[in-house]
């Protein structure tokens, strides 16, 4: 009886509800808006630049190995040059190669399984002997060329000369500078000249020129020390160095005629 009670009143109150619709619940209905999805799709291209491939060729200018050979002797004033160096270059177009070769005892050298081609060689001995005349040649690839240097003594003193202005003019006034110093060699085989500081001079005129100066000066920190002539004749080129106790004569280009005067025109 209980079920019975409860199923009409569950009827009898849904009957209820949809026969009055001023107290029926209000539905609301939910918009929805569906917006698809927005997509930016990016694609990044790389960039190659082709191009031809560049290429540095360098060649190396070498010496050896060969089949050719030079060699020699060095001798100076005294004989025989022991130590030495004999400086040997090849060339190929703008570009060298060398190689240094020092003598052994009698002054021998020699330079073995070498490539052929254009050459050129000196030698020289620091400090006291001066360089050779450079030989320039063309060696075949199997040769043995002989070449024997001698080399000047580079010691010793050493006196220039030079005169302002160069030629000097007769009677006209005229510097003649002259530096005194030690002559030796660098260990490139170039000519050098060491400066004598504090040394006492005395120049005397020689045919032709006349010192205007005091005769007597002491060089300077360059090893020079200057004086005033004149020349009286043209041609004239030697004056006289006392350095010391020893005289040497000392030249220079000669004096040329006088300065002609200017003319001037009359009308």
């Amino acid at each position: 009886m209980r079920r019975l009670a409860l199923v009409l009143m569950l009827v009898a109150a849904g009957c209820t509800g949809s026969d009055d619709p001023d107290t029926a619940s209000p539905t609301t209905v939910a918009e929805t808006t569906t917006v698809p999805p927005s997509t930016t799709s990016t694609t990044v291209r790389a960039t190659t630049t082709t191009g031809p491939p560049r290429t540095t060729t360098t060649t190396l200018v070498t010496i050896g190995p060969g089949d050719a050979t030079i060699g020699g002797t060095v001798t100076g004033p005294a004989g025989p040059v022991d130590g030495a160096t004999v400086r040997v270059e090849r060339l190929v177009g703008r570009s060298v190669a060398s190689a240094d070769v020092t003598t052994s005892a009698g002054g021998l050298w020699q330079l073995a399984s070498i490539l052929g081609g254009s050459y050129r060689v000196r030698a020289f001995k620091p400090p006291e002997l001066g360089t050779s005349p450079v030989e320039s040649f063309f060696l075949a690839a199997t040769e043995r060329k002989t070449i024997d240097f001698r080399l000047p003594a580079a010691g010793g003193e050493r006196i220039t000369a030079v005169v302002d202005p160069n030629p000097p003019r007769v009677d006209q006034p005229a510097t003649i500078t002259i530096t005194v110093g030690t002559g030796r060699v660098d260990d490139q085989g170039r000519p050098v000249i060491t400066p004598r500081a504090g040394v006492p001079l005395t120049l005397s005129g020689g045919p032709g020129i006349v010192v205007e100066s005091p005769p007597q000066a002491v060089t300077d920190g360059n090893g020079s020390a200057a004086w005033r002539i004149r020349c009286s004749a043209v041609g004239a080129d030697t004056v006289s160095l006392t350095v010391g106790t020893g005289v040497t004569q000392v030249r220079f280009d000669s004096c040329g005629p006088p300065v002609a005067a200017p003319t001037t025109r009359r009308g």
